[in-house]
């Protein structure tokens, strides 16, 4: 059962593989056909670019711009991979919260502080993409 299920992949890899070329060859015997696969992979295109919207509207990785949020997640530190403590700040005061997958525990309100608002934007904010990808590339520069 099991090698017919490869012989069957190995079908799909050779025959997905060779779909270019005999689109390729089909094209250009007929020209008609060059609009239609131009018009199919533009259908294509734009079907993804909608998927991606959708998906990401979903996960709510878009945020609004105008929409001011009164929580504020200050800091975050992993404990496993499914539970971590954050401080959040709602209205000036900070707490601190155990989370994990089942549960959203208090553990603290904090009276002072720990954390004041610059020095919460350098912890919460990332490295860009752009500093990411040069770091990498210099290391791989190195490397070499």
């Amino acid at each position: 059962m099991s090698q017919i299920i490869a012989k069957l992949m190995k079908l799909l890899f050779i025959s997905t593989l060779s779909l270019p070329v005999m689109a390729l060859e089909e094209t250009s015997k007929r020209p008609e056909l060059e609009i239609g696969t131009m018009l199919g992979s533009l259908i294509l295109v734009l079907a993804c670019i909608f998927l991606f919207a959708f998906l990401m509207k979903k996960s709510n990785l878009l945020r609004h711009a105008g929409h001011k949020n009164p929580i504020k997640i200050i800091a975050t530190q992993p404990l496993t991979n499914k539970s971590r403590v954050q401080i959040i700040e709602v209205h000036g005061k900070q707490y601190l919260l155990g989370v994990s997958e089942q549960s959203v525990n208090l553990l603290d309100r904090l009276e002072t502080p720990i954390i004041d608002n610059e020095s919460a934007m350098e912890v919460q904010s990332a490295p860009s993409f752009t500093a990411a990808f040069a770091s990498v590339l210099s290391k791989a520069g190195k490397k070499k």
